[in-house]
């Protein structure tokens, strides 16, 4: 925010004829600081609070043995939860940050998949419902739909993650599983 002092410094620098009212600086000096100070509350979600932390997430990945780390934390001043993926390889093999919001609204789930792989993935936004402790999302693909299914214990210290690819036919196979546990 800029301070109301050196807004009507520069005010006053300028010539008559580009002088802006004092009321109007004044009033927007006010409405910026309101701005500023407007607390943005984390999404009112209990399952998105669950995936903040460190994990461990073992599993496969296209039939290959896999073992990545996960780390859920608040992003733009609480408004998205991004789960940011690495695996142990060195370099990493894969590397992805997941952004997940929830609409209150329309009571369902918004999800950005953005991977090292680029644009063309990301075009695709998921939307998705959760029973209990399970959120269920869709991934629209031109090429074939990918279905993601987080699913929670209910203390939050371990879950799965599956993802699903879905084949011309209507038919749905495992592309990815996860065993998530806590991190340590």
């Amino acid at each position: 925010m800029i301070p109301t002092h050196r807004l009507l410094d520069s005010v006053s620098r300028r010539n008559r004829s580009q002088r802006v009212p004092l009321s109007l600086v004044l009033a927007l000096g006010l409405a910026a600081g309101a701005a500023s100070a407007a607390p943005v509350a984390r999404p009112a979600d209990p399952f998105l609070a669950q995936l903040a932390g460190r994990w461990d997430m073992t599993g496969t990945v296209s039939g290959k043995a896999v073992h990545q780390h996960g780390e859920g934390r608040w992003v733009l001043k609480g408004a998205w939860l991004c789960l940011s993926i690495v695996d142990d390889a060195s370099p990493p093999a894969y590397v992805a940050s997941v952004y997940l919001g929830f609409d209150r609204k329309q009571h369902d789930y918004i999800v950005h998949w953005l991977d090292q792989f680029g644009a063309p993935g990301a075009r695709v936004v998921a939307t998705g419902k959760r029973e209990g402790q399970t959120l269920v999302l869709l991934f629209p693909y031109a090429a074939g739909a990918f279905r993601d299914t987080f699913t929670l214990a209910a203390d939050g210290a371990s879950g799965t993650l599956l993802l699903e690819s879905q084949a011309k036919d209507g038919g749905w196979s495992t592309f990815a599983s996860y065993r998530l546990t806590r991190a340590r």
